[in-house]
């Protein structure tokens, strides 16, 4: 059998599987910001509608029952944006928070150390700490957008039952 078959030589890997680590965690965040920025365009979207329906709906003097639903669902409407609006900006709110240790790979905590006879060990531990805090960021940012979804979805149920109560009082 030769010597690299079926186990991986003594010192090798570790930096490697730090650094796919990092890169993975880094994904995970930007894959987080993709989701917030798909929610955000809802979010506007469903806003203008809203904006233009109400436009229509003082237009045509909406009273009684209507106007009472209408309020209701505006107020629904307010509510998951409310809501919805607190989760997202918790996603893209930046996180300062330094990684356990001094490390040369993030913008918190930077430390440059004088060389040492340990320099790959310690490299390896800044690498591994830096994982670990990218992960709670993606965590957390993914929390935060599984909440925000179905506060969006009732934005976008009471958005859309207000342009049909507008339609049918015109």
């Amino acid at each position: 059998m030769k010597p690299w078959m079926g186990r991986r030589p003594r010192g090798e890997g570790g930096a490697s599987d730090a650094a796919a680590i990092v890169t993975g965690f880094q994904n995970y965040v930007q894959h987080a910001e993709g989701k917030v920025n798909a929610l955000l365009v809802l979010h506007a979207g469903a806003a203008a509608g809203v904006a233009a329906q109400t436009a229509a709906g003082v237009a045509a003097g909406v009273g009684g029952l209507a106007a009472f639903l209408g309020y209701c669902l505006l107020g629904l409407f307010l509510l998951g944006s409310l809501v919805s609006g607190y989760h997202l900006l918790q996603t893209i709110r930046p996180s300062l928070k330094a990684p356990d240790r001094p490390s040369r790979y993030g913008i918190t905590g930077v430390a440059a150390p004088a060389p040492s006879a340990d320099d790959d060990a310690e490299r390896l531990a800044e690498a591994w700490a830096m994982a670990r805090l990218l992960g709670e960021i993606a965590e957390r940012k993914h929390r935060h957008v599984a909440q925000a979804v179905p506060w969006v979805g009732l934005t976008l149920v009471s958005a859309l039952a207000w342009t049909v109560l507008i339609a049918v009082v015109r």
